[in-house]
C-alpha cells in the first residue's frame, strides 16, 4: 500500500513539474517580451514610490509630533511591506546645532526575507536624499550604489514638517534601479540548470520513502522524549520567570517622602521590560525601559540593563551621566544588535526638583491635582544603539502631592481584537489623582477591560511615583 502510494505521488509530481515548466516558460516569454515594450517601467515605479511617501507621510508627522517612535517604525515597516517596489525606507532627524544624528533605514532583509530596521550609521548629511529633501516637497536622488544592497539605487525623499510647517526629518523610499528582462532571463535559466536535479530527485523517490519510513519509526520514538524535555524547558522557563521577577524592587514602597507602585506583566514566560528604584543620599534614582524583542535574548538583555543602571546609580548623581554610562556598556561588543529604549530620573527629596533623561523611551504623566499633563522629555537613541550617542538632560518642579506615571508601549499599545490601540488618550483619562498602587490597579483593570481576552502582544510595565515633601 505505501509502495503504491509512492508511486502514485512520484507519478503526480512529475506530471506537476512539466505543467510547472511549461507554466513559467510562458510566463518567461510574456515578461520578457512586455518588458521590452514597457519603456515606462521606471515611471511607472516612481510614481508607486511618490504615492506610498505621500500616502504615509501625513501619519508619519503625526506619530512624530506624538513621540511615538515604535508605531513610527510600524508604519515604516507597513510602506515597505505594502510596496515590494520599494526595498528600503530612510528615516532621518533634522541634524540641529549640537550635530547630533539619529535616523534609521527600514528594509528587506535578502537573507532572510523579512523586514528589518537598523542605525543609519553613516553621515547621512552628505547624501542628497537628505541635503535636498530637507528643503523639498518631493525630491529625486541621482543613482548611487546602496550600502545595503549590490545595485543602484535611487531614492525619493521629502521633508516631514511639525504643525508649524518647519521640516524636522526627512523620509525617503528607495528603489532599485535593474531592469525585469534581466530577472525574467536568471529565471529561465535557474529553471533550466534545476531540470537535472529534479530529474534525479524523482528517481530516488522511492528509495528515499523507504529511509523516511524507517526514519518515522524512530521519530515516534523520540516523540515521547521530546514531550518531556518540553515539560522540563518549561519548567526551566517558569524558574527564569521567578527570577526575573525577583530581580525587580518590591512592588510597593512607602516612607514619608515617598509612595511608590509598579507593576510588570511579561507577554511570554520571560520578558525585556524592566523598572527599578535606588534611594541613596536623599535622592530617588529610578528607571523604566523596554528592551527590543522578547523571551530569552529580551531577558538576559533586560538583566544586564538592570545591573549595569544599579551600579551607575549608586555613584552617579546626574541622570545624563547614567545614561550615558549605560550606553557606553551596552553598545561595546553589542554584536547582537539589541538595544533598549530608557527614562531615568532623579528627584531631590529635600526640594522635589525632578532631573531625567529621555533615552527614545515613551514621555511619562505628571498628575497634579486633577490635571495631567505630559512630562516634556526630549528624546534621544536608546541605549545600545551607538556608543557616541549624547543624551540630553532636563528637570522640572515637583509639589508635594505630584505624582510621576511611566510606563512601557505595552500599555499605550495594547491592542483588542478590532486592531485597536488603548492609546495615550485613554491612559489619561484613566488616571485620577489617588495612590500609586491605586492607579496602577484601575489602569490594568481599564486594560484588560479594553483587550477582552485579546492575547497580550508585549510586555505591560507600569511605574508610579507619589513626592509626598521633604521628611520632618
Amino acid at each position: 500500500m505505501i509502495v503504491a502510494a509512492a508511486v502514485v505521488l512520484e507519478l503526480a509530481a512529475v506530471v506537476q513539474y512539466v505543467s510547472m515548466r511549461n507554466a513559467i516558460s510562458s510566463q518567461v516569454e510574456e515578461m520578457a517580451q512586455r518588458d521590452l515594450k514597457a519603456t515606462n517601467h521606471i515611471v511607472e515605479v516612481k510614481r508607486i514610490a511618490e504615492d506610498a511617501i505621500a500616502g504615509v507621510l501625513p501619519e508619519v508627522e503625526r506619530l512624530l509630533s506624538l513621540g511615538q517612535e515604535d508605531s513610527l517604525h510600524r508604519a515604516l515597516r507597513r510602506v515597505v511591506s505594502e510596496h515590494p517596489e520599494i526595498v528600503g525606507v530612510d528615516f532621518a532627524h533634522r541634524v540641529g546645532e549640537d550635530g547630533v544624528r539619529n535616523g534609521y533605514f527600514t528594509f528587506v532583509d535578502e537573507s532572510t526575507g523579512n523586514i528589518a530596521d537598523t542605525v543609519i550609521g553613516f553621515d547621512y548629511t552628505e547624501r542628497s536624499w537628505y541635503r535636498d529633501g530637507i528643503v523639498s516637497d518631493g525630491f529625486w536622488s541621482e543613482p548611487y550604489m546602496s550600502r545595503y544592497y549590490v545595485i543602484l539605487m535611487s531614492t525619493y525623499s521629502r521633508a516631514v514638517r511639525d504643525d508649524k510647517g518647519n521640516a524636522v526629518a526627512v523620509i525617503g523610499a528607495d528603489i532599485p534601479m535593474h531592469e525585469l528582462s534581466s530577472l525574467s532571463v536568471q529565471l529561465y535559466e535557474n529553471q533550466q540548470r534545476a531540470l537535472l536535479p529534479v530529474v534525479a530527485f524523482q528517481l530516488f523517490g522511492l528509495l528515499l520513502l523507504g529511509i523516511i519510513v524507517y526514519r518515522s519509526i524512530r521519530s515516534a520514538r523520540r516523540l515521547n522524549d521530546a514531550n518531556a524535555e518540553k515539560e522540563f524547558m518549561n519548567r526551566e522557563l517558569d524558574i527564569a520567570s521567578r527570577i526575573q521577577l525577583a530581580m525587580l524592587p518590591g512592588k510597593t514602597y512607602v516612607d514619608d517622602c515617598l509612595e511608590i507602585a509598579g507593576s510588570l506583566v511579561p507577554a511570554k514566560q520571560v520578558g525585556g521590560d524592566l523598572y527599578d528604584y535606588v534611594i541613596r543620599d536623599g535622592k530617588l534614582f529610578f528607571s523604566i525601559g523596554d528592551v527590543c524583542g522578547k523571551g530569552i535574548p529580551a531577558a538576559i538583555f533586560m538583566s544586564m540593563t538592570q545591573a549595569v543602571f544599579r551600579s551607575a546609580a549608586s555613584h552617579l548623581n546626574d541622570p545624563s551621566r547614567i545614561v550615558h554610562s549605560m550606553n557606553k556598556q551596552a553598545s561595546r561588543g553589542n554584536e547582537t544588535g539589541m538595544f533598549v529604549t530608557l527614562f531615568v530620573g532623579v528627584i531631590d527629596l529635600a526640594t522635589g526638583m525632578l532631573r531625567y533623561c529621555n533615552a527614545g523611551h515613551e514621555h511619562p504623566l505628571v498628575v497634579a491635582g486633577k490635571s495631567v499633563r505630559t512630562l516634556n522629555a526630549k528624546s534621544s537613541l536608546p541605549i545600545g544603539a551607538m556608543e557616541e550617542t549624547r543624551y540630553v538632560e532636563q528637570e522640572t518642579q515637583l509639589v508635594p502631592g505630584d505624582m510621576v506615571m511611566l510606563f512601557t508601549d505595552g500599555l499605550t499599545e495594547a491592542m483588542n481584537s478590532e486592531n485597536a490601540l488603548f492609546g495615550r488618550e485613554r491612559v489619561a483619562r484613566v488616571i485620577r489623582g489617588e495612590s500609586p498602587q491605586q492607579l496602577l490597579d484601575n489602569m490594568s483593570q481599564s486594560v484588560a477591560d479594553f483587550v477582552c481576552g485579546a492575547e497580550q502582544s508585549d510586555d505591560l510595565t507600569m511605574l508610579a511615583i507619589r513626592y509626598k515633601g521633604a521628611a520632618r
